[in-house]
C-alpha cells in the first residue's frame, strides 16, 4: 500500500494510556462517541488532499463533500494536536475553506469561494437596485437632528444601504430617511434607541454664612468620618483640603461632608428667621447628565485703564464673586459622582501708583475636587471664613472732649466676628419616561 493512515487516539483510564493500532487508507476507525478535545497523529506522505480529509472526517463521524476542483496531493506529520488544529494546517496548505452544515461538512478551493462570494454580492445588488425606495419621516424629540444624521451617514452600509441617504429638516427637526423598505426597521430602532432621553440632575444649593456653632445644631461635624450616614453629616479625609489665604479679610480652608435625611431649606429659613444664619442665595439649577452647571454670587468692581500713549483712561470691571461650577455623572443604582469647582475672588489691598492713584487687586483661591454622593444626598461645602474686625469709641458727651482728662470718660472697643461661608448642594436626579411618539409615513 502506498501510504499508511497513522491516527492515535489517546484514551485516558486511570493512569493507562493506550494507542490505537494504525489503520490503512481503506479503513477508517468508527468512534461511536467522537470527542473533539482527543489528540490526533497524522501521518502522510504525498497523500491526495481529500483522503486526508476523509480520514479527519470520519474521525469526527461527519459527511464529507468536497468540490472535484479540490486537487493535489499532500505530504503531513502531525503529533498529538487537536482535530481543529489538523483541519485548520490541512485547509492553509491546500487553500481550502471549510463549511460545516449540521453534520456535512463541504470542501472547496479558496479562490473558488471568494468568487461565488462575489458572485453573490453582485446578484445581491443587482436585485438591491431593482427594488423601489421608501420614504421615511422621524421626528426628532431629545437629540440634536444634525448629529443624528451624521451619526446614520457614518452606518452607511450598516443600516442604510448603498442606495439610501438622510436627511434633516431643521424647521420641523424631522430626519427624512429614503431606502429600499427591508432597511426601515433597522433604521427605526436605530433612531429610536439613540434618540431617547437623557437623564438630568437638578442642583439645589443653599449659599449661606454661619457661624461655628450653628453649623453644629444642623449635624455637620468637620472631620468626623464614617461610611454609615443617616441623620447626621461626615468628612471623608481625603476631601480636607486647605489654601492658603491670600487676604485677613477671608481665608479658605476647603471641606466637604455629607448631609443625609434633611429638611434643609426649613431648617435654614428657621435660623435665618432666628438671626443664627443669613442665607445669600438659594439657587436651583438643572442640567443633562455630565454637563457642567455653574453659580456665582458676588459683584463687579469697575477699575481704570490707561492705554495709548496719551493715558486716555477706560473702565472696566473685575468680578469679585464666590464661583461654583458643578459636572454631575450618573452612575447605575442612584449614584453620582460631582466634579466640583470652586473660586473665591474678594477685593484686595490697593496698590499704590506714582501718582498716589490705587491699582484694585484681587485675591483669588480656587479649587477643584470630585465627590461621590447618593441621590438626594446632600453635599456640604466649608472652610471659606470671613472675618470682620470694627474699631469704635465711646465717651461720655462733654467730658471725653476734655483735653488730658477726657480720657477717663472714654473707652475704646474693638470687637471681631468670624462667620463661615458653607454651601449646600443637593443632586436629585431626574429621569423622565422614555416614551416617543413618532409619526412616519411610507410612500412607495
Amino acid at each position: 500500500m502506498d501510504f499508511l493512515i497513522h491516527i492515535r487516539f489517546i484514551c485516558l483510564c486511570g493512569v493507562l494510556c493506550l494507542p490505537l493500532p494504525a489503520f490503512p487508507a481503506d479503513v477508517a476507525p468508527a468512534l461511536v462517541e467522537p470527542v473533539a478535545e482527543t489528540p490526533v497523529s497524522l501521518d502522510f506522505q504525498d497523500a491526495p488532499i481529500s483522503v486526508i480529509l476523509q480520514a479527519l472526517a470520519d474521525y469526527q463521524q461527519l459527511n464529507l463533500v468536497v468540490m472535484d476542483s479540490v486537487k493535489g496531493k499532500l505530504s503531513i506529520r502531525l503529533n498529538q494536536v487537536s482535530w481543529q488544529q489538523a483541519l485548520s494546517a490541512i485547509l492553509k496548505a491546500g487553500q481550502l475553506d471549510a463549511e460545516l452544515d449540521g453534520n456535512v461538512m463541504v470542501v472547496i478551493p479558496r479562490q473558488e469561494k471568494e468568487a461565488q462570494n462575489q458572485r453573490d454580492k453582485q446578484l445581491e445588488e443587482q436585485q438591491t437596485e431593482e427594488l423601489p425606495l421608501t420614504t421615511f419621516k422621524y421626528r426628532v424629540r431629545y437629540a440634536d437632528v444634525n448629529e443624528l444624521v451624521k451619526l446614520l451617514n457614518g452606518q452607511k452600509g450598516h443600516f442604510l444601504s448603498d442606495r439610501g441617504n438622510i436627511v434633516a429638516d431643521i424647521r420641523t427637526n424631522i430626519v427624512i430617511v429614503r431606502d429600499i423598505a427591508s432597511a426601515m426597521p433597522s433604521i427605526e430602532s436605530f433612531l429610536q434607541e439613540i434618540d431617547s432621553p437623557q437623564p438630568q440632575v437638578l442642583l439645589t444649593a443653599h449659599i449661606v454664612t454661619i457661624s461655628h456653632e450653628n453649623l453644629q445644631e444642623l449635624g455637620v461635624r468637620w472631620g468626623w468620618g464614617g461610611d454609615s450616614l443617616s441623620e447626621g453629616a461626615g468628612i471623608n479625609s481625603q476631601f480636607n483640603v486647605t489654601l492658603a489665604a491670600g487676604s485677613a479679610a477671608g481665608q479658605i480652608g476647603f471641606q466637604v461632608a455629607r448631609l443625609n435625611g434633611r429638611l434643609l431649606g426649613l431648617e435654614l429659613s428657621a435660623m435665618e428667621a432666628e438671626s443664627s444664619v443669613d442665607i445669600i442665595a438659594s439657587p436651583r439649577l438643572m442640567t443633562v447628565n455630565r454637563q457642567t452647571a455653574s453659580i456665582k454670587q458676588g459683584t463687579e468692581i469697575p477699575y481704570e485703564v490707561s492705554s495709548g500713549a496719551s493715558g486716555a483712561t477706560s473702565i472696566e470691571f473685575k468680578q469679585a464673586v464666590l464661583g461654583l461650577e458643578v459636572t454631575p455623572q450618573i452612575f447605575p443604582g442612584g449614584q453620582l459622582e460631582l466634579a466640583l469647582q470652586i473660586s473665591q475672588n474678594m477685593p484686595g489691598k490697593g496698590l499704590k501708583k506714582g501718582d498716589g492713584s490705587e491699582i484694585l487687586t484681587i485675591d483669588t483661591q480656587e479649587i477643584k475636587t470630585q465627590v461621590s454622593v447618593a441621590d438626594g444626598e446632600t453635599i456640604v461645602l466649608g472652610g471659606i471664613f470671613q472675618q470682620n474686625k470694627v474699631s469704635g469709641k465711646e465717651q461720655v458727651p462733654v467730658l471725653g472732649d476734655i483735653p488730658v482728662l477726657g480720657a477717663l470718660f472714654q473707652r475704646n472697643s474693638h470687637k471681631q466676628s468670624k462667620r463661615e461661608l458653607v454651601i449646600f448642594i443637593t443632586p436629585t436626579i431626574i429621569t423622565s419616561p422614555a416614551v416617543i411618539s413618532t409619526g412616519k409615513t411610507l410612500n412607495g
